[in-house]
C-alpha cells in the first residue's frame, strides 16, 4: 500500500511516493505446503502415519473437522482488514497499456475451481480484455496449453519471491497495463495483495469466487471475510455458502452474490442407451487424486464392495495427481488390479460418465460438484458424501456420512440396493434432475460474470 511518512524528509519534496508492498500476514490458506511435507520432526511423524494407515488417519481428521465445525468455526470472528486508505492513485496509462483483468488460480490443473476459472478467463477474452493470469502453486501447470489461454499472460509465481522482485511485478502491472479488474480464484498470494492494489489505484474493481468451507483452517472463505474490505463482491457458488458468509461471518449480504456453475460447458442430456445385457455394473471416481478428494477412501470402499456384492463389479478410478503413488499402490494392495482400471487426463470423462452406472464421491469438501452435473445428463446416478451443498443436487437415498468408517459401510450397503434394483437408480437420477432444475431458477455464473466483466469497462 501506499503510505504517506511522518519522518522528515531526505529527498526532494517534489519526489514520487514509494510504493510499499506489504504482506498482511494471518494464517495461509490453502497454498502452502501440504501438511506432510513441510520440513521437521512433526512432518515427518505426520507423513508416516499418514500414508502407514491412512483410513484410520483420516477418521482422526474428520474428529477434528467435526469439533472445529461444532465447537470453534460458530465463535471464530476474525479480525478485519481496515478500509482501504489510498493517496493519489497512479495516472492510467490508458493511451498505450491494453485494457486488462488479472486473474489469480492456484495452478492449471484439474480440478473443479481450475475450471471455473479458465471459463472466466474466456469471458474477460470476449469483452475484450487481456487475461493477466496469475498462479501461486507450483505445478507443471498441464492446462496452460488450453485454448482459452491463447493470447492470455500466463506468470507463473513460484514462491518465495524477494521484496524486490515482488515490488518490480506489481508496479510493472500496473504501469505497463489498464488494470480494470482482479479475479480472485483460490490463489491465497494475490489475496494479499488486493490491499495494495486498492491503494495505488481505487479504480480498480474486485472480486473472488468462492466454493467451499474449510472447517478446519477456514481455508480462502476465512482469508476472503478478513480481506473482504479490499474485495467489492464475493462471487459464491451454492446456497450453504452464502449463508455462511452472510449469516455467520457478518459479511454484508449486498457483497455476496449466488450464482451457481450449472451452466459450465453447456453440458445436455444425452440420449440415453441401454446397457449390455450381463455387463459387469460400473462404478467410477471422477477428481483430482488429492486429500481433499479421498481416492484412497474410494478404493477401500470398492474392495470391500467387491467382496461382498453378489454380482460382477467393474471400477474407473479416473483423475491425476499429488496422490497418485498412493493410488497405485493400494490398488494393488486391496486386490483390485483385475477390477479397476485407471485412466487420467486427457481421456474423456464424458468417456468415463458414459461407462459408468454409478458415480461415487468421497470427498470430505465440496462446494457443488460440476461432475454431478455431467454425471445426470449421462444417466448416471451419484452417491456422494453429504458435504458441502451437495444436498441441493444429490438424492437423499444417496448421501452417506463424510466420516471414512461410518462412509465405506454406509456406501457400501446403500451400492448394493441399488445393484439390486434399477428402478433404485432411475429414482435417485430423476432426484438429481429435478434438483438441477430448482437450482437453474437461481442465477447463472456465466450470466452473472459476463455482466460484471461489463461495468468493469468504464
Amino acid at each position: 500500500m501506499a503510505v504517506k511518512s511522518t519522518v522528515p524528509a531526505t529527498v526532494p519534496a517534489d519526489s514520487a511516493p514509494v510504493p510499499l508492498v506489504l504482506d498482511l500476514g494471518g494464517e495461509r490458506a490453502e497454498g502452502g505446503a501440504t501438511f506432510y511435507d513441510r520440513p521437521g520432526r512433526k512432518a515427518k511423524v505426520l507423513r508416516r502415519a499418514r500414508f502407514g494407515a491412512p483410513i484410520a488417519f483420516d477418521a482422526l481428521r474428520q474428529g477434528l473437522t467435526d469439533y472445529y465445525e461444532k465447537r470453534i468455526t460458530p465463535n471464530r470472528r476474525p479480525q478485519r482488514l481496515a478500509p482501504i486508505e489510498s493517496s493519489a492513485p497512479l495516472p492510467r496509462p490508458s493511451e498505450h497499456g491494453e485494457r486488462a483483468i488479472i486473474f489469480g488460480l492456484h495452478w492449471l490443473e484439474m480440478g473443479g475451481a481450475e475450471r471455473w476459472a479458465i471459463e472466466t478467463i474466456a469471458l474477460a477474452r470476449e469483452a475484450g480484455f487481456l487475461p493477466i493470469v496469475l498462479t501461486d502453486r507450483e505445478s507443471a501447470h498441464p492446462w496452460i496449453v488450453r485454448p482459452e489461454l491463447d493470447g492470455a499472460l500466463v506468470l507463473p509465481v513460484n514462491l518465495p519471491i524477494s521484496d524486490e522482485e515482488e515490488t518490480q511485478l506489481l508496479l510493472a502491472l500496473l504501469t505497463k497495463f489498464e488494470v480494470h479488474g482482479i479475479h480472485v480464484h483460490h490463489n491465497g498470494w494475490l489475496y494479499h495483495r488486493l490491499a495494495w492494489f486498492k491503494a495505488m489505484d481505487p479504480r480498480i474493481r474486485t472480486a473472488d469466487s468462492l466454493h467451499v468451507v474449510e472447517w478446519r483452517t477456514g481455508g480462502f472463505v476465512e482469508l476472503a471475510v478478513k480481506l473482504s474490505n479490499a474485495i467489492d463482491m464475493h462471487h459464491v457458488i451454492s446456497p450453504q455458502l452464502r449463508d455462511y458468509m452472510v449469516l455467520q461471518r457478518d459479511v454484508p449480504k449486498e457483497k455476496v452474490s449466488l450464482a451457481p456453475l450449472y451452466g459450465l460447458n453447456e453440458v445436455h442430456a444425452v440420449p440415453k442407451v441401454e446397457k449390455e445385457p450381463g455387463r459387469p455394473f460400473t462404478i467410477s471416481f471422477v477428481g483430482r487424486l488429492s486429500q481433499q478428494k479421498r481416492p484412497y477412501l474410494f478404493l477401500r470402499y470398492a474392495a470391500q464392495l467387491k467382496r461382498s456384492a453378489d454380482r460382477e463389479v467393474r471400477f474407473i478410478l479416473h483423475g491425476s495427481g499429488a496422490l497418485e503413488e498412493e493410488t497405485s499402490r493400494l490398488v494393488a494392495k486391496y486386490g483390485l488390479t483385475d477390477h479397476l482400471e485407471l485412466r487420467q487426463p486427457p481421456h474423456p470423462v464424458d468417456d468415463t460418465l458414459a461407462d459408468s452406472d454409478l458415480l461415487v464421491i468421497s470427498s470430505d469438501n465440496e462446494g457443488l460438484t460440476l461432475t454431478t452435473f455431467e454425471a445426470t445428463a449421462q444417466d448416471v446416478a451419484v452417491l456422494s458424501t453429504d458435504v458441502g451443498s451437495q444436498a441441493s443436487l444429490v438424492s437423499a437415498k444417496a448421501l452417506v456420512p463424510r466420516q471414512p468408517l461410518a462412509f465405506i459401510r454406509e456406501a457400501v450397503e446403500r451400492t448394493k440396493a441399488i445393484m439390486a434394483s434399477e428402478e433404485l437408480r432411475e429414482e435417485i437420477v430423476e432426484e438429481q434432475r429435478q434438483k438441477i432444475a430448482a437450482l437453474k431458477e437461481l442465477p447463472e455464473a456465466r450470466k452473472w460474470t459476463t455482466e460484471l466483466y461489463e461495468g468493469w469497462k468504464a
